[in-house]
């Protein structure tokens, strides 16, 4: 993952790379809004607000990208809506949901590079950089964030985003008729590497 300042007409855009530990998406009923948080393994806080509006948008451009990779494995159709079914299985399979966000101690430093209130994203992009999926969400101005995710970690924040999404009852009309949908979840295997995401 990486955050910058966006350059000036004549400047080069600072950019600092860092290490996901943990990814939350929540809904805000006083807001109304989804509650993205990112934590880093340098303990470094990212928050984000997605409004129904930028999730609306952004959700096809997710599943329209994970679909044109699942195309080189499966140029059919139906077998590409397999191979998607099958891989997001897997992944939300090997990823903990479980635990609870872990919250810092009281008397540890907070750092928060973008501010600690959450900054509403308008502006956001997914596409694929060998083989790795590069989500930015930005501001209407100001710094924002560009996230590197795998596989995994990719259809992982999809059903963060759709559970969300159906708690906050926003009906949005293409959940429930997509490949990314949840599906039932055999138990995960004690020996596979797992990330957090609540």
């Amino acid at each position: 993952m990486r955050y910058q300042r966006r350059p000036r007409r004549n400047g080069p855009a600072c950019t600092k790379r860092v290490t996901i530990h943990q990814l939350q998406v929540a809904f805000d009923a006083t807001e109304d809004r989804l509650l993205f948080r990112l934590t880093t393994v340098a303990g470094e806080e990212f928050r984000v607000f997605l409004t129904r509006r930028f999730v609306k948008g952004l959700w096809p451009l997710l599943i329209k990208t994970i679909d044109s990779k699942v195309a080189v494995k499966a140029p059919i159709a139906e077998a590409r809506r397999e191979v998607m079914a099958f891989e997001h299985e897997k992944a939300v399979r090997e990823t903990d949901f479980k635990t609870p966000f872990q919250e810092p101690p009281p008397q540890a430093p907070r750092q928060f590079p973008l501010g600690e209130a959450p900054y509403v994203a308008t502006q956001g992009n997914i596409r694929l950089v060998d083989g790795v999926f590069k989500l930015a969400l930005n501001p209407a101005s100001g710094q924002g964030i560009e996230i590197g995710l795998d596989d995994r970690l990719m259809h992982s924040l999809c059903r963060l985003i759709e559970q969300s999404t159906r708690s906050a009852e926003w009906d949005l009309p293409f959940f429930g008729n997509t490949p990314a949908q949840p599906v039932a979840m055999d138990a995960p295997s004690a020996n596979l590497p797992r990330h957090l995401l609540n």
